[in-house]
């Protein structure tokens, strides 16, 4: 079995370490210290998550959903998952510091980053020392055209998947003008802006009015233009606008909000009245949950869920699957567990989630499946999502 990198590194270091201890005659002989012994069918992974901080969408109920997939593991699986759970509180430098920490002192096998990341030099630069797969659960371009691309692995769509069915549906209710579009601005704000306004461009549709609702007249702006608007998206997690949907009237000319794919349900309940307003791209598989005649392991997993939590979101779902992806490749040659060998199996695999059906290949890494993705509503009665009406044809 093909050594560990960073196994290898240790020992070069404690080399280097006895050839200077010898060049300057000291006596004192140099032990390092032995790599722990792997755990005999079991591979560790670690989770680099959003546990504090302002940072939205909060990691908490993707930890949940992964608490319950390691509550529901059954004793004799041929390969068992040792998962540590850690917080990068909101912080870019601090998931770069973890991804070191979790290869070279925790000596992971595999990666699960459920916070927002920018796939820029200096990331790829860790994931290539780093080694070992790297699954990552927020939306981002495909992994194999990156730098990075031979480590990692995306659960979730593009946004340019999320941008093309975002602006079908719009299109499709003759929704499309007038149109605002908020942003925060923060790293997942932009991608989502900018994605949104290039597949309008592709299409030569109208460019909606934009409103960055943190500058200073950000909130009025929004509010002016929502007044008069047919639908608004709102690029990033919807927590920060929160008070400014909750001002919304509920009418019956009231626009269509579109909220981000990273929309978490208690986003959404938080909203109060105004949730009959929003609806968002998420998996259609969390909205068409039948238990009858047998439960699947969708069903169990969201009624499982939902007596913990409430209803899951798709982040959490994409969680709850990354583990599954983990062990379900890794089962395929218990005896061969080294991240190499694991990520060879996670390039040909394919795997029913609970979310999508994930397939990935050597080129591509991008595993969701995009006709899985659809428009969800919140109905309040049942507390959990439904599938969003089919909009009426419209005439061209």
């Amino acid at each position: 079995m093909r050594a560990h990198p960073s196994r290898s590194r240790a020992g070069w270091l404690a080399f280097a370490l006895a050839l200077v201890v010898g060049c300057t005659g000291t006596p004192a002989p140099l032990r390092p210290t032995p790599a722990p012994t792997r755990e005999p069918n079991t591979i560790s992974v670690n989770v680099l998550l959003d546990l504090s901080g302002p940072r939205a969408p909060s990691g908490q109920p993707q930890r949940n959903a992964m608490q319950l997939w390691l509550d529901q593991q059954q004793a004799s699986a041929p390969v068992r998952l040792r998962v540590k759970f850690v917080d990068v509180a909101g912080s870019d430098a601090r998931v770069l510091l973890e991804l070191r920490h979790a290869v070279v002192d925790d000596r992971a096998d595999a990666i699960v980053i459920g916070a927002p990341i920018v796939l820029d030099e200096a990331f790829a630069q860790a994931i290539q020392v780093a080694a070992v797969p790297v699954l990552l659960t927020l939306p981002g371009p495909d992994p194999a055209a990156t730098v990075a691309g031979r480590w990692t692995f995306m659960l979730a769509p593009s946004p340019d998947d999320v941008a093309r069915a975002l602006v079908d549906d719009i299109q499709a209710r003759a929704l499309l003008a007038p149109m605002l579009l908020a942003s925060d601005e923060t790293s997942s704000g932009v991608g989502e802006r900018a994605a949104f306004v290039a597949e309008l461009a592709r299409r030569a549709l109208l460019t909606p009015t934009a409103v960055i609702v943190t500058q200073p007249d950000g909130p009025s702006r929004m509010r002016a233009a929502a007044a008069v608007a047919k639908s608004v998206v709102l690029a990033a997690p919807s927590a920060p606008y929160g008070d400014l949907l909750r001002a919304l009237p509920v009418t019956l000319d009231a626009p269509r909000v579109y909220l981000s794919y990273l929309t978490e349900t208690a986003d959404v309940t938080n909203l109060r009245e105004q949730s009959a307003l929003v609806t968002w791209p998420g998996s259609r598989n969390l909205a068409t949950i039948s238990v009858r005649p047998l439960p699947t392991a969708r069903a169990v997993f969201v009624q499982s869920f939902t007596e913990r939590h409430g209803a899951p979101s798709t982040l959490a779902g994409s969680a709850y699957d990354a583990l599954g992806l983990l062990q379900t490749a890794a089962q395929q040659a218990p005896a061969e567990l080294d991240a190499s060998r694991l990520r060879l199996r996670l390039e040909t695999l394919t795997f029913l989630g609970v979310v999508t059906r994930y397939a990935f290949t050597f080129s591509r890494h991008a595993g969701f499946a995009p006709d899985d993705l659809a428009f969800l509503r919140w109905n309040s009665q049942r507390g959990a999502p439904f599938l969003a009406p089919e909009p009426r044809e419209v005439a061209k």
